[in-house]
């Protein structure tokens, strides 16, 4: 359902959306929710169905006349040309007061629709009043073209028996509009050019429906793909936030320290506050909002990342004599870059047998780039394949903002690792 407040899109297009289904149904807990999400998002799209018919009827009146004028030369041109350019501006301006107030909203749909249609009619009786003899029955073909797009958007927005009713009323429209002219119901062109306008109306409907099955169909296979593809991200995201909290925590716990029986209750307490630490952050990331990225300065936040890691003893020398802080910088981006520096800083506390490292930021190739070094044990790339903590809190995390990381190490030469995101 839409929210509360928003506009009510065409209620067939909606219908067609929500029926058409998908090939693979999501089967989580929360997908009803999410599916709720994506009709509602469908439901907003669909306030621009009306920009089709609109601009089909302003090609339309062009073609016909063009027709028109071929096979009649100057004979009731008047009329016609005047109808073609009324409908022209009045339609070019009814799409771009679509496009510009956000689509066609509820409290407007029923008047507008009411409006064109009657709009449509005065213009085809003028017509036909005004038209000579000899092409009325050509030139009410013009000027219908009005009612041709108008009955798609009825079909468009209050379904095909609201467009099935208009095609049945349009019978003894278009006798009227014959005797309007002055032409009897039993004359041979006017009796041949009134089927031709009530054929042109039910191909209306049935290709005005035929788009709607169509455009439900292929929107809710998007829809879908949407939908997974933003479950896969929340796990990734989910997974990272365990990796780098918790289970970096729960392996500190793992790790066996000389004189542990000596220093039992010294090692508990320490132990203790790093998981209540812990704990803290990990709340803090669950309920609080983003902050806003441009309150803060970049290097001020790898700053509070060394702090942070300065519990676990090591030694963070932060260089950014050559780094400008006022670059913008998304802050989806900048959190990315945060937490993979964040990343390789605990990688170098558990696996590179030193407490020290030199951590520097720099404007590179139109982005932001940082650089771990240290000059620990270093390990052989080609023999280790990269673990959990490389190949998703750095790389993959990066990736996903259009950044790269890479990490270079040799054994008893250290290891360096290159994380840059672009402005």
């Amino acid at each position: 359902m839409p929210e509360a407040g928003s506009p009510a899109p065409p209620r067939a297009l909606v219908r067609t959306l929500l029926r058409s289904g998908t090939p693979a149904e999501p089967t989580d807990a929360d997908d009803g929710d999410l599916a709720a999400v994506g009709d509602a998002t469908l439901a907003r799209a669909s306030r621009y169905w009306v920009v089709v018919p609109l601009a089909y009827r302003i090609a339309a009146f062009v073609k016909v006349f063009i027709g028109f004028t071929a096979a009649n030369g100057r004979l009731g041109l008047g009329p016609v040309l005047g109808a073609t350019l009324f409908a022209v501006v009045a339609n070019t301006a009814a799409t771009i007061w679509v496009l510009r107030a956000g689509g066609l909203r509820a409290r407007f749909t029923g008047r507008a629709l009411g409006l064109d249609l009657a709009v449509g009619v005065v213009l085809n009786f003028v017509v036909a009043m005004t038209a000579p003899t000899p092409v009325q029955p050509f030139a009410v073909d013009v000027s219908w073209t009005w009612l041709v797009s108008g009955v798609a958007m009825w079909a468009g927005t209050c379904g095909l028996p609201a467009a099935l009713w208009l095609f049945v009323a349009s019978v003894p429209l278009r006798a009227a509009l014959t005797l309007a002219g002055g032409l009897p119901l039993s004359h041979q062109l006017a009796l041949t050019r009134s089927i031709g306008c009530l054929v042109a109306l039910a191909v209306a409907i049935v290709i005005a429906v035929a788009i709607l099955i169509l455009l439900g169909v292929g929107t809710r296979f998007a829809v879908d793909i949407g939908l997974r593809r933003g479950r896969e991200a929340e796990r990734r995201r989910t997974r990272r936030i365990m990796h780098d909290s918790v289970l970096q925590t729960l392996e500190a716990l793992a790790i066996a320290a000389p004189g542990d029986d000596a220093h039992a209750a010294t090692r508990l307490s320490e132990l203790r506050s790093v998981a209540k630490a812990q704990a803290a952050e990990l709340r803090q990331r669950i309920t609080e909002p983003v902050p806003d990225g441009s309150t803060r300065g970049f290097a001020v936040e790898l700053a509070d990342v060394a702090t942070e890691m300065a519990r676990d003893g090591l030694r963070t020398q932060l260089v950014a004599a050559d780094f400008a802080d006022d670059r913008k910088v998304s802050q989806d981006r900048r959190t990315a870059l945060v937490e993979a520096v964040r990343e390789a800083l605990r990688n170098t506390v558990k696996h590179s047998g030193t407490n020290q490292v030199v951590l520097r930021v720099e404007e590179r190739d139109g982005g932001i780039a940082v650089v771990a070094r240290d000059q620990g044990q270093g390990f052989d790339v080609r023999d280790r394949p990269p673990g959990f903590g490389i190949s998703q809190s750095i790389v993959a995390r990066l990736a996903e903002v259009g950044g790269r990381g890479t990490v270079d190490s040799q054994p008893g030469r250290g290891t360096r690792v290159t994380m840059w995101v672009p402005g």
